[in-house]
């Protein structure tokens, strides 16, 4: 019996909301992501750029909530092809910066 993937971008998939806001499907879902959190500096080069900024006219969402579609999109498709061990490695990293530490259970 295969063993299913586990893929921790699974949820609401906003590039499916970005595709709906672009072909202007009012009655289907396109509201964009919440982008509050950590502010980061990226360096696009300008073909990426031009991309971004005409999506970001196309649909009238703003760029960060562009990339955030289209970054969780991307590691969506990275979790879908790298090893399920990777996968389980990532998570772990991730949870142990997210989850305070617990103190030890007692023997007993």
């Amino acid at each position: 019996m295969a063993t299913q993937r586990v893929n921790p971008m699974a949820g609401p998939a906003y590039v499916v909301a970005l595709r709906n806001a672009l072909e202007k499907r009012t009655t289907e879902y396109t509201t964009p992501p919440r982008t509050g959190g950590t502010q980061i500096s990226t360096r696009l080069d300008d073909f990426v750029l031009k991309h971004v900024d005409a999506i970001v006219e196309e649909c009238g969402w703003n760029r960060a909530e562009v990339l955030y579609g289209l970054v969780q999109r991307g590691l969506f498709d990275l979790y879908e092809f790298v090893s399920p061990e990777i996968v389980e490695r990532i998570v772990q990293k991730i949870v142990a910066k997210m989850a305070p530490p617990q103190p030890p259970v007692p023997e007993g």
